[in-house]
């Protein structure tokens, strides 16, 4: 145990210091090394590449359907009859369905169990960019796919893994069941498995196999409009549109949403909301220079909250150290000759330093606390006269209590 306060004093106040000084490097290490999710400009409704949906949101708008891509928000559209909006969800990243999962799963229960729209097709293909080129040169992309049970991962988070698996199968034909509409596809196609969908499902296209490419799901027969699943995005890229069929078989996916209602494509999923990461912009520059000043000040406050408190023992010092000016103070007017003005203000400065029974020990932004001392401090049974005797004997009595640290000083005697 430390006894010496002094001592104490000064391992409390580093202490302080270094607890603040952890928590700055714990701080500094969980984010510097923590990448932001960057987002994707390759799959989204922007994008002109291959695997963007730029052609589609075209399309759409030449068709006659207002079409809102952006920051749509993972919200269910309320229910408006034909007027009803159209959540659009082309393709989301499964590292950005990772990011937003409570959101994610929320809007599919939502969607299971109220009359809403919504449009998902499921993710496909990732895009990145090569060596960066000349400017005015196009841009050079590394095309990768997702693996199908990363694809699997984003329809769990729906909920729909209940009754659907999904899975890749080559050299497929999609037919529209409604009118016999049909494309080809050369390459693996993405299609759900499950046997025996319940009567919520109804088939709106499939392979020549017989596997579903394009469900519409409602809770009740009644419902008019529900949740679209499009097992394979090729329908709507950049790089397939134009294929025999395709736009037509885009469009017929979308003549299943209410007609006067917009079309809020999402770029959440893309990660249009992501990129700008507080913590990690808070430690690279410009806004490390910000945090860096900021972590500054709290730890000069810290210093000075440490320092400024002053401990209770420092208080019988500090009233020791007082009661030395007042013994100088009557020494000086003894020499004067004034006595009488010399007792006043004895008399005056020995309240302010003894007090009217407790001291008070300040802190910065403590308050005050008091700490009793004895009784009363002032000067009782004043003389009527201001003797060079009655000075002196105060004087002393002064002295006395700083030598002594008496705190008892009730009574005053000057016979």
């Amino acid at each position: 145990m430390i006894r010496d306060p002094a001592r104490r004093e000064t391992i409390v106040r580093w202490s302080l210091v270094g607890f603040v000084a952890a928590i700055v490097l714990v701080y500094f290490i969980a984010n510097v090394f923590r990448q932001p999710l960057q987002p994707d400009n390759f799959t989204n409704g922007h994008s002109t590449s291959p695997g963007g949906h730029s052609a589609l949101i075209e399309l759409l708008s030449r068709s006659g359907r207002t079409v809102r891509p952006g920051d749509a928000g993972l919200r269910t559209p309320e229910p408006a009859g034909e007027e009803t909006d159209t959540l659009v969800l082309l393709e989301p990243g499964p590292e950005f369905v990772e990011h937003f999962e409570n959101e994610f799963r929320t809007l599919f229960t939502s969607g299971r169990e109220t009359s809403t729209s919504i449009v998902i097709t499921f993710p496909l293909r990732m895009y990145e960019l090569a060596d960066p080129q000349p400017e005015g040169e196009d841009a050079v992309l590394w095309e990768s796919f997702y693996y199908v049970d990363e694809v699997s991962g984003v329809l769990e988070l729906t909920g729909f893994e209940r009754w659907l698996g999904i899975t890749r199968k080559s050299g497929q034909e999609v037919t529209w069941l409604e009118d016999g509409t049909a494309v080809a596809f050369e390459r693996p196609l993405q299609v759900f498995t499950g046997g025996g969908l319940s009567d919520e499902f109804e088939v709106l296209a499939e392979t020549s196999d017989g596997n579903p490419v394009v469900l519409l799901y409602r809770k009740d027969s009644w419902q008019r409009y529900g949740v679209i699943l499009i097992s394979d995005p090729d329908l709507f890229t950049n790089r397939y549109i134009a294929k025999p069929g395709m736009a037509a078989m885009a469009m017929k996916v979308f003549d299943r949403t209410p007609r006067y209602g917009d079309l809020r494509v999402d770029e959440d999923l893309h990660g249009f909301s992501t990129d700008a990461d507080a913590t990690y912009m808070a430690v690279t520059p410009p806004g490390l220079w910000v945090t860096l000043s900021v972590l500054l000040v709290l730890l000069i406050f810290a210093w000075r909250q440490a320092t400024v408190l002053r401990p209770l023992d420092a208080e019988p010092r500090d009233r020791q150290e007082r009661k030395y000016a007042i013994e100088g103070l009557a020494r000086m007017m003894q020499r004067a000759g004034d006595h009488h003005t010399a007792w006043r203000r004895l008399l005056k400065r020995s309240r302010l330093v003894l007090g009217t029974g407790g001291a008070q020990v300040q802190g910065a932004g403590m308050g005050t606390s008091a700490v009793q001392k004895g009784k009363t401090g002032k000067l009782t049974r004043p003389p009527t006269g201001g003797s060079e005797e009655q000075l002196i004997h105060a004087a002393r009595k002064v002295a006395h209590q700083k030598r002594t640290g008496e705190t008892e000083h009730s009574d005053w005697s000057f016979e």
